[in-house]
């Protein structure tokens, strides 16, 4: 099933309410907000808030608000209840609407899956005649709301006004990459194989020698690509909805190869027919527009695209719809056809770029100030110098980051949160992110080159280990937390490289274990979550759900012998050269392992995100903790 505005809508299928009287149906002239959350997104929880007004607002007019939890991390139901419960109880004791609790998962698969909705917070609006007639962010709420709850949005009369003039009888033929997919799956099959090694890259490489349509012939038999989860246009499939309604037959046209095509078509279950390419044909241009002119004769189809290469079929075309189209391509397009129905592609705003480069992760690097202030030799000139190398981390890390991301597409798609990354969604084009990857690093080496060579050559270490860690290292048990730990560990070796400060070997120490005992952390979390979801073991990772125990006892290992090591160094000789009032600096160890032992603690209680750096930041105790160990430095020097 496909649930799409137009859609009647799903029933209710809820057994545990935490808040309100249980709704078995929706009630005719009743408008519904059914919004799908988490306790632990955070644009989820500013939504409540502006739900509780928009209840407020149109109760009168007849609006119900129906919050359903969808995706909470407990390991069982009736942790999950009671968890809600109390989350509510404290956040939200006035809340004014139902809330109900997905513990069965069947919401999720008959709502958010069935419409192929990228993440949460996610809307749908139910009209007075129980159909969908809005499904999107809640941020968009405030525009559509009003519009149903007077009528002048109907989705039944916008489905028989949509498109009069359209003759029922001419086929819609619908392209397949930036068309009806958000995405390339060229580009996926090759990030899908990518990984595979050496022999398998080799024999992509080899097959292009007999032209592109073997390439991706090779690449598609070789991938193994999760046509499920693939982001889908949402707007593409309620225009193929709407044609279906008026009894059109509706084709798969796609320059893709044929297992692909077939995997999709099969999947939705919406096409009558499609065509696509094989291992000698690439059904592309103007062979596609010669095949469907074939097929349904010149000027008797419809035909829906994306770009340049779409232009002869075009043009045999009967009407024209085009998906975000560029001002060359919509000016050939007129030219050719004098008007086109314009379809809405994906507009990436800044947040997603913030989220693709992951800035907010930048703060990872400001470990290249450590070596300078550590030594108290923090003065403007390495100040400057340590900026600049600041930014060439950064830029190097936004280059890996995204790289990770192409080569982790099919396992984010299946994580809660991390379908949501732009890759991932489709909100940014994969071919995008493969150009990003060599401008980082290009503009992270001529920062670099203007610091020194040796800087050059930590730089580039960095990067080699780090490409490995995500190729390979990452799906070897234990090895990839000691890659990380080490990760973390050259950027302090960076920062004293960058200012040509030896690094002291206590530091060196306490770091390596200090950040195995945080990628530990990251690994719980993880293996957590797939428990409490009933998940089966990842196939592209070497941990098991059963071992998130021994997990567990690592990482307090780990933290506690990061704490054993600073013990030491307070009591050596170099601390006392350092510092004025050296045992002051004792003062740190009941905070460093009051804040390890937290962080174990807030990770088995799910209630810490993936990356434990990141949840530190937005953490106010961990935020206490850090300015306490600084608060006890200053006063030691």
């Amino acid at each position: 099933m496909v649930l799409r505005i137009e859609s009647p809508a799903p029933p209710i299928k809820v057994k545990s309410w935490l808040r309100g009287q249980p709704l078995a149906s929706f009630q005719p002239g009743k408008v519904y907000i059914v919004e799908f959350w988490a306790t632990w997104c955070g644009p989820c929880v500013a939504s409540i808030r502006h739900l509780v007004q928009l209840q407020e607002k149109y109760r009168d007019k007849g609006l119900e608000v129906i919050g359903v939890a969808a995706g909470e991390r407990a390991s069982n139901p009736d942790e999950t209840r009671i968890n809600l419960d109390a989350w509510l109880t404290k956040k939200f004791p006035n809340l004014a609407y139902r809330i109900a609790c997905d513990d069965t998962g069947d919401m999720n698969k008959l709502w958010m899956e069935a419409s192929f909705s990228p993440g949460i917070p996610t809307s749908f609006v139910v009209d007075r005649d129980g159909y969908v007639a809005f499904i999107g962010p809640p941020t968009q709420l405030d525009d559509v709301l009003p519009k149903v709850l007077d009528g002048i949005l109907r989705v039944r009369d916008n489905a028989e006004a949509a498109d009069p003039e359209s003759p029922r009888d001419k086929p819609l033929v619908v392209d397949l990459d930036g068309s009806l997919l958000l995405t390339d799956v060229l580009y996926e099959s090759f990030f899908n194989v990518l990984p595979l090694g050496f022999h398998a890259n080799f024999a992509a490489v080899r097959s292009l020698a007999n032209g592109k349509a073997a390439l991706e012939h090779h690449l598609a038999h070789s991938s193994e690509l999760d046509y499920a989860t693939l982001p889908y246009n949402t707007c593409v499939l309620d225009l193929i909805q709407a044609a279906k309604a008026q009894g059109r037959k509706v084709y798969l046209a796609t320059a893709a190869d044929a297992k692909h095509a077939k995997a999709i078509a099969d999947h939705l279950g919406i096409f009558d027919g499609w065509f696509a390419s094989d291992a000698k044909t690439n059904l592309s241009g103007s062979l596609k527009a010669e095949i469907l002119t074939t097929a349904f004769g010149k000027y008797g189809f419809d035909y829906i695209g994306n770009g340049p290469s779409d232009l002869p079929v075009w043009e045999v075309a009967d009407k024209a719809h085009g998906i975000g189209l560029s001002n060359s391509v919509r000016r050939r397009l007129i030219t050719l056809k004098g008007s086109y129905v314009a379809l809405d592609g994906i507009n990436a705003g800044r947040q997603a770029w913030f989220m693709a480069l992951r800035v907010h992760h930048y703060v990872k690097n400001l470990l290249i100030f450590v070596p300078a202030l550590t030594s108290h030799q923090f003065t403007m000139a390495n100040i400057i110098t340590d900026v600049i190398a600041f930014l060439a981390f950064c830029a190097c890390a936004s280059a890996v980051y995204v790289l990770n991301d192409l080569l982790d597409l099919k396992s984010d798609r299946a994580h809660p949160s991390k379908r949501a990354r732009p890759y991932a969604s489709g909100l940014l084009q994969l071919r995008t992110g493969l150009l990003m990857v060599p401008a980082l690093l290009l503009f992270s080496l001529m920062l670099a080159i203007t610091i020194s060579l040796d800087f050059c050559g930590v730089l580039v270490g960095y990067f080699a280990l780090t490409s490995a860690y995500s190729l390979y290292f990452k799906r070897k048990m234990l090895i990839d937390v000691i890659v990380l730990a080490m990760l973390h560990t050259t950027r302090i070796i960076a920062g004293g490289v960058a200012v040509q400060i030896k690094i002291s070997q206590w530091l060196l120490i306490f770091s390596l274990f200090i950040f195995t005992s945080l990628a530990l952390i990251k690994r719980y979390v993880e293996l957590s979550t797939r428990l409490d979801r009933g998940q089966p073991d990842r196939s592209d990772r070497d941990y098991r759900i059963g071992d998130l125990d021994v997990v567990g006892a690592l990482v307090a290992a780990a933290g506690l012998n990061a704490v054993t090591i600073f013990a030491l160094y307070v009591t050596s000789a170099d601390v006392q050269k350092l510092y004025r009032h050296p045992k002051a600096l004792w003062l740190i160890c009941p905070i460093l392992l009051y804040w390890i032992a937290r962080s174990l603690m807030m990770a088995h209680r799910r209630l810490m995100d993936d990356d434990p750096i990141v949840f530190a930041l937005s953490d106010p105790i961990s935020a206490l903790a850090i300015a306490s160990v600084v608060a006890v430095v200053l006063f030691a020097i």
